[in-house]
């Protein structure tokens, strides 16, 4: 059982848990994940979960303008969530094309994330990882259509490491 039964912290007493409130700090609601207003990015279960996708010129690892709120808002969730210490920024592609140029247009992607992450959004470098896994690990399998293929080119967020509060949830929990 987490917190030994007591109550989940809840720094600006806005009723969602400081673990999942994308603004620990200021009051907001919970349709908008602990914010006054709606947001893009969600703190799931071992990852970041985006709710809409990160967008690149065709072909390209070059960033589309539509992203950069997107990605502001993973900024922001990550600057106000010490604890997520790192985060692996994935690219993933579709299986058009050869594998060579997926798997290194790819990383590419993962590494402009990464960058613009740090330029723009002042998260420090050493919580970001990249890596690109090309068409590898599709969302689905055997993509047929322009709608499927779609699917499997994205970008994902895994929190690879957390600070101490999870650290020490995990001691209890492993405890006889």
């Amino acid at each position: 059982m987490e917190n030994n039964g007591c109550p989940d912290p809840d720094r600006d007493g806005d009723g969602v848990p400081d673990r999942v409130d994308n603004c620990p700090d200021e009051p907001g609601t919970v349709e908008n994940h602990g914010c006054q207003d709606a947001q893009l990015v969600v703190i799931g279960a071992g990852r970041l979960d985006i709710l809409e996708k990160v967008y690149f010129k065709l072909g390209s690892h070059k960033l589309q303008k539509r992203s950069f709120a997107l990605l502001d808002n993973v900024a922001k969730v990550m600057n106000a969530h010490p604890e997520i210490e790192v985060i692996r920024v994935e690219g993933h592609s579709d299986k058009t094309g050869s594998l060579k140029f997926n798997m290194r247009l790819s990383k590419q992607r993962a590494n402009t994330v990464v960058r613009y992450l740090v330029g723009r959004g002042k998260v420090t470098r050493d919580r970001l990882i990249s890596e690109g896994f090309g068409p590898t690990r599709p969302l689905v399998p055997d993509a047929k259509t322009k709608e499927e293929r779609a699917q499997n080119r994205r970008v994902e967020f895994h929190i690879v490491d957390t600070g101490p509060e999870d650290a020490a949830t995990e001691a209890q929990e492993d405890a006889p």
